[in-house]
């Protein structure tokens, strides 16, 4: 991608993202980004076709980086490292995932985060259950939504805890699918 494509997008999104800890989503129009931004209102449209699809990208960007920073694919358990890893990486950047986790009201960050955290539950439950006593289903929606809420609290309430600390009970919790 040419590099001032790539600039471009990066000022479009940064200006949305500085827009998102004013006002919320609702309220928020390419006419405004496009005045913040300094650039033509046509310029917005020539990247995004409208303010939802410029959400669904900044969404997608963020989720990516999160998961790139944390992720370990080769790994049959739920590696405490990349857990560790989520909490270190939310806490260096928790302005941008508080902005994504509490203004977009349609849930579309937390239900996309919730669709990669479930994906690789599903395959760590996969490789452990032995027996059939649980369903694989229950399981990993049980987890994924502890998880997420767990983060979502620690986010909300601006980091109540430690990472070390946060971390250290999510692993108790998770013992039995992190060996």
């Amino acid at each position: 991608m040419d590099r001032r494509i790539k600039k471009t997008r990066q000022l479009i999104m940064d200006t949305f993202i500085d827009l998102l800890s004013e006002k919320e989503f609702e309220k928020i129009t390419i006419n405004d980004i496009a005045e913040r931004a300094d650039i033509n209102r046509g310029t917005v449209y020539l990247h995004y076709m409208d303010k939802y699809d410029l959400l669904d990208k900044c969404i997608e960007k963020y989720i990516e980086l999160l998961v790139n920073h944390c992720a370990n694919s080769s790994n049959t358990t739920l590696d405490p490292g990349a857990i560790q890893r989520v909490f270190e990486y939310l806490e260096k950047n928790f302005t941008i995932y508080k902005l994504l986790l509490n203004n977009e009201g349609f849930g579309f960050f937390r239900s996309r985060l919730y669709v990669i955290i479930a994906e690789t539950v599903t395959g760590v439950i996969g490789k452990k259950s032995e027996d059939n006593k649980f369903s694989n289903g229950i399981t990993t929606h049980f987890l994924t939504s502890g998880f997420i809420g767990v983060l979502e609290w620690w986010i909300n309430n601006s980091m109540p805890c430690s990472v070390q600390e946060v971390t250290k009970q999510l692993l108790f919790l998770l013992e039995p699918y992190t060996r």
